[in-house]
């Protein structure tokens, strides 16, 4: 049980056990003043204060005497011995309260612990855990519960005593930590829609509003939010916290929902790039020159860019020259990590796939799942394969061919516009001769038997600019130019705190 829960037990049992103890004492009072046993309640009288208010009749007393007598005792000796049965008869259901049953908290499906008052039946469970004894000694062994069922005259008042004492008190502290949860989940749920979003898995490219968690014991849970497992943590059925608030849980590993595979999301704000292209169009190159002026300029501002997927790794940067053509099928996104003191986290995450894809065919397998929640696509071609017109698919092919999909995965009419940020980006532009200016690039493509593909597309997204970039050598900022372009028009903090030119 974690320490929230402790300290619900604590409150509740010590109001319900503090009115008990008192009805014992002066049941014990009653008992040496009179000689008859009997349970004495502890209520105020107006006007008077507290007063031992009224015995509870002469069963009690019957029950011990008649178990004294079959002792032979002497009256004095009979009197203490009554005084016994009374404490042994308030020290069972005490015992009932406390035992694991009574207090299990352990969660089922989403293994985290339950809050004490907020457990399956919680109410229920409460007022009868001074009759705990009998479930603790079956989960023992069956034949146990005859101790209990012996015991029972005993201690069956002192129970119904502490089971009416504990109502009250429960249902306050349960009103008190439900008002704490609704108020706590409502600004976790405002931060994390301004921070976060959503979340994705660059295994199978889906988005989700909430990754699950995996603990370091390995139970998987449901992601931590205020709920009934807890307002400022939760705690796994074998005992590890989990914060459950905005900003605290960035460490925690955490699990895609579809897939299962393990993921990062930090709670960082994705911002998801397509880069849709011909093979040999010069889509990776431009990704990771990208990647590499990202982080140069990020580092001037002490914002640090963090690779976690081998794609667009430093050493995959490095040799972003002479980079393999990409293999044909489902890859799994580039995530990069950008963090500062003054910046919310967010994750870039770039979906690059083969040219292949993108090429007109009948049997064309629709799994570009990142094409429901991209906030922005990079279209590239090569301005000199372009010029040549060598067999590569032209610009208008693999447009047709990628709306196609575009439209199917989303499940819109082919006609429909886009708000979808598009980027034409004219890729190669260090061996263009002369280089190609971004206001040249449009007419370029006309000039060069694409203005049927200029005009479709600008007329079925309805936010389009054009770029001419180099991505080789060392003089690479302008490939990230296309992809500032996408951030600008999504997340401008980002985009003026990192200032790609």
């Amino acid at each position: 049980m974690n320490g929230m829960n402790r300290t619900i037990v604590g409150v509740v049992y010590g109001i319900a056990l503090t009115y008990a103890v008192l009805c014992l004492v002066m049941s014990l009072i009653w008992l040496f003043d009179t000689g008859a046993a009997s349970l004495v309640l502890f209520l105020p009288v107006e006007g008077f204060g507290f007063d031992l208010g009224t015995p509870t009749g002469g069963i009690y007393d019957t029950l011990l005497s008649w178990l004294t007598s079959l002792m032979s005792l002497p009256d004095e000796t009979a009197r203490y011995v009554k005084l016994l049965l009374i404490v042994v008869g308030f020290i069972v259901p005490v015992l009932g309260m406390v035992s694991r049953p009574a207090l299990d908290v352990e969660g089922g499906g989403n293994p985290a612990e339950y809050l004490w008052t907020h457990r399956p039946k919680a109410f229920a469970r409460c007022v009868t855990s001074p009759f705990g004894l009998f479930q603790a000694c079956t989960a023992k062994h069956k034949a146990l519960v005859v101790v209990p069922v012996i015991l029972l005259p005993l201690y069956v008042w002192w129970a119904l005593l502490l089971a009416v004492a504990l109502v009250v008190p429960f249902l306050l502290v349960r009103a008190v930590i439900g008002m704490r949860i609704k108020s706590a989940a409502k600004r976790e749920e405002a931060e994390y829609t301004r921070t976060t979003q959503y979340a994705v898995c660059p295994k199978c490219k889906r988005n989700f509003l909430r990754p699950k968690v995996r603990c370091k014991c390995g139970l998987e849970l449901e992601y931590p939010v205020p709920n009934e497992h807890g307002y400022r943590y939760h705690t796994c059925n074998k005992g590890h916290d989990i914060p459950c608030v905005s900003g605290k849980r960035g460490s925690l590993r955490t699990v895609c929902p579809y897939c299962s595979a393990d993921i990062e999301t930090r709670e960082a704000m994705p911002i998801s790039i397509a880069m849709v292209g011909a093979v040999g169009s010069g889509k990776t190159t431009m990704m990771l020159a990208a990647v590499k002026s990202i982080t140069a300029m990020a580092r001037t501002r002490d914002i640090v860019v963090e690779a976690v997927s081998p794609g667009v790794s430093k050493d995959a940067v490095a040799a972003k020259d002479v980079v393999a053509r990409t293999p044909p099928g489902e890859m799994d996104s580039e995530c990069l990590f950008i963090r500062s003191r003054a910046l919310q986290d967010r994750e870039i995450i770039f979906n690059d796939v083969s040219g292949q894809e993108f090429e007109p065919r009948e049997d064309k397998i629709l799994f570009e799942e990142y094409f429901t929640y991209s906030d922005g696509i990079v279209f590239a071609f090569d301005p000199v394969a372009l010029k040549r017109q060598g067999r590569t698919a032209t610009p208008m092919e693999v447009f047709e061919s990628f709306h196609y999909m575009f439209t199917q995965i989303n499940g819109t009419s082919p006609s429909k516009v886009s708000s979808v940020p598009f980027a034409i980006v004219a890729t190669r532009n260090d061996v263009m001769g002369p280089a190609l200016t971004d206001d040249a690039v449009r007419d370029y493509l006309r000039d060069n038997g694409q203005g049927d593909f200029v005009r479709v597309a600008e007329s079925l997204f309805s936010d389009v600019a054009y770029f001419a970039v180099n991505s080789t050598g060392d003089d690479c900022m302008s490939a990230a130019r296309p992809v500032w372009w996408i951030v600008r028009r999504c997340d401008r903090e980002l985009a003026d705190a990192v200032p790609v030119e």
